[in-house]
């Protein structure tokens, strides 16, 4: 059975905290001036790396959890303050009791010398430990906050992803009900091409990134379906420069420039024209929709229609964030979306 990731990480912090004090503990041994390492010392150096050890977990672990915070610095000093008069007796007691029974032949600093001499090291401690507690409560909390954008735009992308296809089916149901409703032999086609859109749906767009060559056929079949229920006055063009092979793309992104496309640009009446394109060159998908604009009173679908490109500008923001580029051109007889994306 493995271990969890979790115990040997914590495992090699352990190990990297004993190096390091063992290096620390050995430093005062380093003295090529000093001919005898005597008894006194080992225990004095012994007794004063207890202590400052005690020091730098107690603050990173206890003191700073609990007073470190805003309202109680105050508090926090006091307790710091009076850990290091509780070093500095503590070194001047054990001093007095190794110096009775490990008397050493070198001479005693006096009194203040041993009471004021542990404070510069432990106040070296506190600095050490308060900044890498400092530190690493900093990366904790950019973390948090990284972890909480995530999570709120993992939210955001799969509710706009789930307005996405309710939106669409509908668009789609009216189709082939207005198919049925003229009792046109191209219902039975319908309902087939909407099988293989409902298949893209249900299967493909649950991923997080498509081939471009699927969604590709799913522009192909929407248009195939939007082809059976309008006129021949219509003209529509769909056409593929590039190589396509091979490229990933974020699924039913632009499908609802297509559907704009055929709800504003579809005319009973006049001659109207939707011209698609999409076109490969490098890393850069450039896809253009361009079509008449024709006004349809009263079309409580049209009315509705802007929710799905309200929907995909804000899903471009969020998924391509500075690597796209969309310009929307309206005048009173065309409507033209230009959309630049690097893959």
């Amino acid at each position: 059975m493995q271990k969890p990731a979790g115990n040997k990480s914590r495992f090699f912090i352990i190990a990297i905290h004993v190096l390091i004090w063992v290096g620390l503990y050995i430093i005062p041994y380093i003295d090529d001036t000093r001919q005898h390492i005597s008894p006194h010392f080992i225990w004095m150096n012994t007794m004063l790396f207890i202590l400052l050890a005690s020091f730098f977990y107690f603050n990173t672990y206890y003191l700073f959890r609990k007073l470190f915070l805003p309202g109680r610095l105050f508090y926090y000093l006091l307790a710091i303050l009076g850990c290091l008069v509780f070093i500095s007796a503590a070194n001047f007691l054990s001093i007095s009791i190794i110096d009775k029974y490990f008397p050493s032949e070198f001479h005693h600093p006096n009194i203040f010398h041993r009471l004021f001499f542990p404070i510069f090291p432990a106040l070296f401690v506190f600095a050490i430990s308060a900044a890498i507690k400092i530190t690493n409560e900093w990366f904790r909390a950019e973390r948090e906050k990284k972890e909480m954008e995530n999570e709120k735009l993992n939210s955001e992308l799969a509710f706009l992803k789930s307005q996405v296809n309710p939106h669409f089916l509908f668009n789609i149901l009216n189709n082939i009900c207005s198919l049925a409703r003229k009792k046109s032999d191209n219902t039975e086609n319908a309902i087939i091409q909407l099988s293989r859109i409902m298949r893209y749906m249900l299967y493909d767009s649950k991923d997080e990134k498509v081939s471009l060559e699927k969604e590709v056929e799913y522009l192909q079949n929407y248009i195939d379906l939007q082809r059976l229920r309008i006129s021949d006055s219509v003209n529509i063009n769909f056409t593929i420069e590039g190589n396509i092979n091979g490229k990933m793309v974020e699924p039913m992104l632009l499908i609802p420039f297509v559907e704009n496309a055929f709800k504003h640009g579809v005319s009973y009446l006049d001659e109207s024209n939707i011209d698609i394109h999409l076109k490969i060159d490098q890393e850069v998908l450039h896809f253009r929709v361009e079509n008449n604009r024709i006004k349809k009173n009263n079309d409580p679908v049209q009315q509705e229609s802007g929710i799905g490109l309200k929907n995909v500008l804000r899903r471009l923001d969020l998924l391509y964030p500075g690597t796209h580029i969309i310009n929307i051109e309206e005048t009173t007889a065309k409507y033209i979306v230009n959309l630049y994306i690097s893959l």
